[in-house]
This record gives C-alpha cells, sequence and structure tokens, in this order.
C-alpha cells in the first residue's frame, strides 16, 4: 500500500507542475495574457463568494434549529 500512495502523490506532483507550466505559457507566451488573469480573478472571487454564502447559510440553518429545539 505505501508504494501506491507514493506514486499516487509523485503522479499529483508532476501533474501540478505540468499545470502550471500550462498556465504560465498561456499567461506569458500567447496573446490571451489579459483574459486568463481576467479568469483567474474572477474563479477565485467567485470561489471567495461562495465560500461566504455557504458560511451563511450553514449559520442561518443552525440558528433555525436551535430556536425550535428551545
Amino acid at each position: 500500500m505505501k508504494g501506491t500512495e507514493k506514486f499516487k502523490g509523485m503522479a499529483m506532483v508532476l501533474i501540478a507542475i505540468a499545470l502550471f507550466s500550462v498556465y504560465a505559457y498561456l499567461l506569458f507566451a500567447t496573446g490571451l495574457g489579459i483574459l486568463i488573469l481576467k479568469l483567474t480573478i474572477a474563479v477565485i472571487v467567485g470561489v471567495i463568494c461562495f465560500v461566504v454564502g455557504w458560511i451563511g447559510i450553514t449559520l442561518a440553518i443552525n440558528e433555525k434549529e436551535q430556536e425550535e429545539g428551545a
């Protein structure tokens, strides 16, 4: 089992390096740099908003359950 975990870990490292290389190439070596930056920032902002919304929903649901139980 230990050998397969090591293989999976190395595969994940290689995939991460490959994806970063493709991202950097698209960002710097093509004319798509500004579009790639805009998409990256939009995804980051979207993930942050999703997390904040998820926390808000969780708090609202838990508050309602606590009031009904009391």
